[in-house]
C-alpha cells in the first residue's frame, strides 16, 4: 500500500470570539490557509485531485465551505471539493480520508484541512417558518445548541459510566453541554479542581512563552483584515486567545461555568470559542518524488475510537489504543511528542490519566485551552503545530488526537522524515 506524506502544513492564528476575524466569514479564512498550503507545497493547484476540509458550525451563506474557500483561493474550477463533519475531529477527517483516498489509489494529491468561524454562528428561531402561533417565540444561540451534540435529542441517561451521586443526578434525563460532560469525567475519575486550574495555567502559560519565542511563526500565515477609510489593512499572525501573565490565584478566583457552586469546570479551565484554519497538502510517495518534491513527514498510522457521548472527552483513550493495534511494531513510549487537544482541562486529565500520558512532551506549545478550539479545524490543527514542533525540536515521532462531542475520537501518528 502507498506511503502518504505531508508535503506543506500551515495554519492561521486563532482568532478569539468576537475578535479579531469577526467579521470575516469562514470560507475567506479557509482560502488563506488553502493557498499558502498550496504555495509552501510549490505545486500548480490544477494538480489537486480534491479538497477536503473539516467544518463543524456551516454557514448557509456558503454551504459547502470548503467549495467556496477553494474558488477564493484561486484553485481550478475543475478540482472538487467536500466538506466534512465528524463534530472535533473534522481537520483530521479531512486529512485521514484524504489518505485512505491515496492508498486506494483514488487520488494522488490532496489538499486538506479545517475551518471553523464561531463568531459567525448566529441564533434562529425553529418556530417562525410555519408561524409562532400563539404566546412568545425565542431566538435559541445555534452555537450553544450544538455544542449539546445530540443531547437535545438523547438526554442523559443511566446507561453510561457514570450511573449515579452528583452531579449525575442533578443531570439526569436533561439536555447537557460538553461541560457537564467534563463534569462527569471528574466525577467517574475523581479529578480535582485544582488538576484542572494547574494544567489550564500550563497551557495559557506555554502558548505565551511559545509566542514570544516565535515557535509558531513558521506554522502561521497571516491574515490581512482590510480596515474602512482607505486605512492600512492589520496584519493578523499572532494567536489572541491566551491571556498573557494568567496566574494560578486568577484561575481559583473563577466560579463554576456549569454546575452553579459545586462545579469544577470553569471558563478558565475549558477551550475557547474561536475562529481559524488549518491546510496541508499530502500526496503518495511515488508522486512526490515524481515531482521533485521533498516531504516533510509521513502518516504513519492511525486509529479510530468512541465512547459513551457522556464522557465524550475519553474518546482518545480507545481511538490510540486502536492505532497501536493497528501498527503493533508502536508502543506509547517510542513517541517523542503528543498534541492531545484540550477541550477541558478534566477532559485532557481523564486522557492523561486512563493512557499513562507523560505530560513533559505533551502539548509543549500549549493546547485548545491556551491557544483557542476552532473546532473545525482543530483536528489538522494539532497535527501542523506537532509537526513543526517535531521539525524545531529534532524529534521523529509524534502522536496528534482529540474528543469529539458525541464520544468519537481518531488518532494520528506522524514520522518526521
Amino acid at each position: 500500500m502507498k506511503d502518504v506524506v505531508i508535503v506543506s502544513a500551515c495554519r492561521t492564528a486563532i482568532g478569539t470570539f468576537g475578535g479579531a476575524l469577526k467579521d470575516m466569514i469562514g470560507a475567506r479564512i479557509a482560502a488563506v490557509a488553502m493557498k499558502e498550503a498550496i504555495k509552501r507545497a510549490g505545486i500548480d493547484p490544477v494538480t489537486i485531485d480534491d479538497v477536503r476540509f473539516g467544518c463543524c458550525l456551516e454557514s448557509c451563506n456558503t454551504l459547502n465551505v470548503t467549495r467556496v474557500g477553494a474558488l477564493l483561493a484561486g484553485i481550478p474550477e475543475s478540482v472538487t471539493a467536500v466538506t466534512l463533519n465528524r463534530v472535533c475531529i473534522s481537520g483530521m477527517e479531512a486529512v485521514l480520508s484524504g489518505t485512505a483516498m491515496i492508498k486506494a489509489d483514488m487520488a494522488d494529491i490532496i489538499l486538506a484541512g479545517g475551518v471553523e468561524h464561531m463568531s459567525g454562528t448566529p441564533y434562529v428561531n425553529f418556530d417562525a417558518r410555519w408561524g409562532c402561533r400563539l404566546q412568545d417565540s425565542v431566538f435559541v444561540d445555534s452555537m450553544i445548541r450544538a455544542l449539546h451534540c445530540g443531547s437535545y435529542v438523547m438526554p442523559l441517561s443511566d446507561d453510561g459510566p457514570v450511573k449515579s451521586g452528583q452531579p449525575f443526578e442533578s443531570l439526569k434525563g436533561k439536555p447537557y453541554i460538553m461541560g457537564h460532560t467534563t463534569e462527569l469525567i471528574a466525577q467517574l475519575l475523581n479529578i480535582s479542581r485544582e488538576e484542572m486550574d494547574e494544567v489550564a495555567l500550563r497551557s495559557h502559560n506555554n502558548v505565551e512563552r511559545a509566542t514570544k519565542n516565535g515557535d509558531f511563526k513558521d506554522e502561521i500565515v497571516p491574515i490581512e483584515l482590510p480596515q474602512k477609510k482607505g486605512k492600512p489593512p492589520i496584519i493578523f499572525d499572532k494567536d489572541e486567545h491566551f491571556r498573557p501573565g494568567l496566574t494560578m490565584e486568577q484561575l481559583k478566583a473563577l466560579p463554576p461555568a456549569f454546575i452553579p457552586k459545586v462545579g469544577k469546570v470553569t471558563a478558565g479551565n475549558s477551550s475557547g470559542l474561536n475562529d481559524g484554519a488549518s491546510a496541508m497538502i499530502i500526496m503518495s510517495a511515488e508522486k512526490a518524488k515524481e515531482l521533485g518534491l521533498k516531504p516533510i513527514a509521513r502518516i504513519r498510522s492511525s486509529g479510530r475510537g468512541g465512547c459513551h457521548p457522556s464522557v465524550m472527552g475519553l474518546s482518545p483513550v480507545p481511538a490510540v489504543k486502536n492505532l497501536l493495534k493497528n501498527d503493533p511494531r508502536l508502543t506509547l513510549d517510542a513517541f517523542e511528542m503528543i498534541e492531545v487537544n484540550e477541550a477541558f482541562a478534566g477532559q485532557y486529565l481523564g486522557c492523561e490519566k486512563e493512557l499513562g500520558l507523560n505530560r513533559e512532551i505533551t502539548n509543549i506549545n500549549g493546547g485548545g485551552i491556551g491557544l483557542g478550539h476552532p473546532v473545525g479545524s482543530t483536528g489538522c490543527r494539532i497535527m501542523v503545530t506537532l509537526i513543526h514542533a517535531m521539525q524545531k525540536h529534532g524529534k521523529t515521532l509524534g502522536l496528534a488526537t482529540l474528543c469529539g462531542g458525541g464520544g468519537v475520537s481518531m488518532a494520528t501518528s506522524i514520522e518526521m522524515l
